[in-house]
Formats: C-alpha cells, structure tokens, sequence
C-alpha cells in the first residue's frame, strides 16, 4: 500500500510541472484538423460496433485516466491518423479496463490485456479485411504486451502496427508480432520506460508524437 501511495504522490507532483510544447508546425496542423473536424476531443471511442473500417486501431489507454481511450495520448494519436489515412477509413476502439495503480504495479491489467485480446479476435472476424493496428499508452502499453500473447498465431499476422507510448515494458516483444511492426516512443528522460514508478512531465506530453506515430502506421498499412 505504500508504494501506491507513493505513486500517487508522484503523479500529482508530476501533473503540476510544465509540461513540453509540441513544435509549431504540430500545433498549426493540428489547429487545422479541429477545423476539418477531424480532431477527436472525446475520451471514448466504440466504433467496433460500427461498419468496418481500412484500418481499426485497438487501444488502452493510460492509469487513471478517464473514458477508454484517455484524453493525453489517444485523442492527438486518432486525429493525426484521420489526416493521413482519412477518417473514413479509420476506426478506433477503446479497451474499457479499470486502469488503476494496482494493475500498473501488477505489470499491466490482466483483466484489460483479455479484453484487447478479445476485441483483436473481434475485429479480425468481423472485419476480414480490416488493418488492425495496437495501441497503448503507459500501463496502456503493458496491456497491449500482455494482451498480444494470447492472440493466435492467424490473429496475430492480421496486426499490421504495433504503435506503444511511455512504454513500463520498454524493449520488451509484443507477442510474436515481428519487431519491424512496432514503433515505441519513450522520452529518454521518462522513468517509467525504465521500469521506474516515477511520472515526470515527459511522461505526460507523448500527445507530441501524434503525428510521427501515425505516419508509421501509414507506411505500415
């Protein structure tokens, strides 16, 4: 119990330090897409449960944040894949998991890896044709580690990007999903990706790489 308080201790220092600006250029692209209405500003996304997309990005969002796609990395992620790939063609599903402390300091939710796991089996038999792309953010990442596991070997060759932020499993393999379909962004002054249960302001502004994370996935899929 008193390393969960100490987490939270830091999280809170962490939260009220600045944190690092995305570049001009990101911020103008991104003022632009708001324009176009392609800038996704909620925190939950269910469009399994939609018409099938080009492209279904699965992704778990970070502890303790709200919705089930969070508010930090997911929503700039989402936008930056509708510019490149078209909104039309993009479906995002959110894993709804309790992304507590407990399941961060467990080395990722158990219950949230089988519900990514479940919704990867979904999104392949619903949507044959279908690119699926993971995504995680922090114990988000974790989830998405564990959840590839349990994907069949078939399932697994239909995950055409691995994309991972903040990453606590930093350098870890993602299932046995190739490594050449993974792209992890990790600050080198982030903590957490050195397996450390301190979040600093690095930790926190991930939503800076929106743009060059959904450019892997295009050159993916």
């Amino acid at each position: 119990m008193r390393s969960l308080s100490i987490f939270g201790l830091l999280f809170a220092v962490a939260t009220a330090t600045p944190i690092a600006e995305p570049s001009i250029e990101g911020i103008e692209h991104l003022t632009a897409l708001s324009r176009e209405k392609r800038y996704i500003a909620g925190d939950t996304s269910n469009d399994l449960a939609g018409p099938c997309k080009a492209v279904t990005v699965i992704f778990a969002r970070g502890t303790t944040e709200t919705g089930n796609v969070g508010t930090l990395v997911g929503p700039p992620f989402f936008t930056a894949l509708n510019a490149e790939l078209g909104i039309s063609n993009v479906a995002v599903q959110g894993v709804n998991y309790p992304a507590d402390l407990a399941g961060f300091f467990a080395g990722g939710s158990p219950a949230g890896a089988a519900t990514l796991a479940s919704l990867t089996n979904q999104a392949a038999s619903k949507c044959p044709n279908t690119k699926i792309v993971l995504s995680g953010y922090s114990q988000g990442a974790q989830v998405v580690h564990l959840g590839a596991k349990q994907l069949s070997p078939a399932v697994s060759n239909r995950v055409a990007a691995v994309v991972l932020f903040g990453d606590p499993d930093d350098g870890q393999p993602v299932g046995s999903i190739p490594a050449s379909k993974i792209k992890t962004f990790c600050d080198p002054t982030d903590q957490i990706c050195d397996g450390k249960a301190i979040v600093g302001a690095s930790h926190l502004a991930y939503g800076v790489d929106a743009i060059p994370a959904a450019n892997f996935v295009k050159s993916k899929v």
